[in-house]
Formats: C-alpha cells, structure tokens, sequence
C-alpha cells in the first residue's frame, strides 16, 4: 500500500490564534487508513459453527524432540523438489561432464607420463 502525505493546515499570519486553532480541530482525515475489520468466524457448510478440531494424540512427542529438527522439517516443507523429468535429464549431464573432464585428465597425464618418461629415463 503506497503511503500518501497528509495534508497540512498553514497558519496564516491574518488568522488569529484562536481562529488557527479551530481549524486544525475541524480538519478532516481523509487519508489516514480505515480499521481492519475483525476476522469471520469459521462455519460449517450447513452455516452452524465449525466443529472444534481434535487434539492430536502423539502431540507431547513434538514437545520431545529438540528445536533443531523440527526446524529441519519446516525448511524442508519449503523445498521445490524437481521432477523425475529434471531429475533425470541433470543426472544424464553430470554423468556426461564427469566423463569428458575425466577423459580430458586422463589425456594430461598420459601426455606428462610419456614427456617426463622421454626426458628423464
């Protein structure tokens, strides 16, 4: 929401004190923001209220754990997972880049073997 200036009532030298007074008490407010309406209550479709929900049983085990797992848990609900489609289409690049830089290696050190191998022995 974009906030907007105020209007400012200038006291003017030819108004009297009194006179300034009055006008900043009938200054009207149009920009100040409304108050926030209070939340519904929820319903059931059938229009009677909601039916309480029920308390979980095993609830005193998330009492029991330490705070970093459960902190673990909601990062992870956060987490876009890829598709199988992605998942397998980087695994088939890896495995393509793995190779080539393996093979490039390969190569160097062949090439170093076979020079230190004619210069020195």
């Amino acid at each position: 929401m974009a906030r907007t200036p105020r209007r400012r009532i200038e006291a003017t030298t030819t108004t009297s004190g009194a006179a300034a007074g009055e006008a900043a008490a009938r200054r009207l407010r149009d920009n100040l923001p409304r108050a926030a309406a209070p939340p519904a209550a929820p319903r059931a479709p059938g229009g009677a209220p909601a039916p309480a929900r029920r308390r979980n049983r095993l609830g005193f085990i998330s009492k029991l754990q330490p705070r970093f797992i459960s902190d673990i848990v909601s990062e992870l609900k956060k987490v876009t997972w890829p598709s199988f489609a992605e998942t397998r289409y980087l695994t088939i690049v890896v495995a393509i880049v793995a190779a080539a830089v393996g093979l490039f290696l390969g190569g160097v050190d062949l090439v170093f073997g076979w020079a230190i191998e004619k210069l020195f022995f």
